[in-house]
């Protein structure tokens, strides 16, 4: 859990910097425009390599396909755009007494380049970005039992945590209001590709025969300005 509240301090310390930054660049007149957004997510994750291992100790396995919610700003210089958003997602799945959950977060850093504008002020971007994710996964077994009055009677419960960094080309389309000019919606689509390959670790306990994970993921966002 540190890490997902490090990753969200080191956003909002550098959306921070980024936003000054930005004053001092616009009272230069060089035309920086800051716009703030959330969004709404879905990715597609290649399978996770600790999936099997669940399934043999009867612990459902993690999901392929996890919703998002992001939060992030835009800065707009020109035909260019850089993006950073914090983004987050919960998954939970039990069968039986087994089960697990699973919490993740990231902090994304893209470029962007305009390369075609409609009439109607509509946009297609291109460019490439980087990511770091790290997750927390619980499993668990609840016919267990805590017994306070046994010292060494602490049911049956892992916690793990991974972290990875990714690289990837990113595409955004967006909406403009004709009448005010405003970006007023977005769709952006995000292939990275995993450039750590951590094993998993533990704060608690020492892993051993511990697993890498390797695999890439495709993430779509439907991102609101405002």
């Amino acid at each position: 859990m540190k890490n997902l509240f490090t990753s969200l301090l080191l956003f909002l310390f550098v959306g921070m910097t980024f936003a000054q930054e930005s004053e001092l660049l616009a009272s230069d007149k060089k035309g920086l425009d800051i716009n703030f957004y959330f969004g709404l997510g879905l990715q597609y994750t290649d399978a996770l390599e600790i999936n099997p291992f669940l399934s043999e100790s009867n612990v459902p396995t993690v999901r392929r396909f996890p919703f998002e919610l992001s939060f992030g700003f835009t800065g707009d210089f020109g035909e260019n755009r850089i993006d950073l958003d914090f983004g987050f997602y919960n998954q939970e799945r039990e069968r039986g007494d087994y089960g697990h959950q699973l919490n993740s977060a990231q902090l994304s850093l893209r470029y962007l380049r305009n390369v075609v504008q409609f009439e109607d002020k509509s946009r297609i971007f291109i460019g490439a970005g980087l990511s770091y994710r790290t997750s927390e996964l619980e499993f668990y077994d609840k016919s267990e039992s805590i017994d306070l009055n046994d010292a060494g009677g602490f049911g049956d419960l892992a916690k793990l945590n991974n972290s990875q960094f990714y690289i990837g080309p990113s595409l955004g389309f967006s909406l403009f209001s004709p009448k005010d000019r405003e970006e007023y919606l977005r769709l952006q689509l995000t292939y990275d590709f995993n450039i750590s390959g951590n094993s998993w670790e533990s704060d608690y306990a020492q892993v051993n025969n511990s697993i890498e994970e390797t695999g890439n993921r495709l993430r779509l966002q439907v991102i609101f300005p405002f």
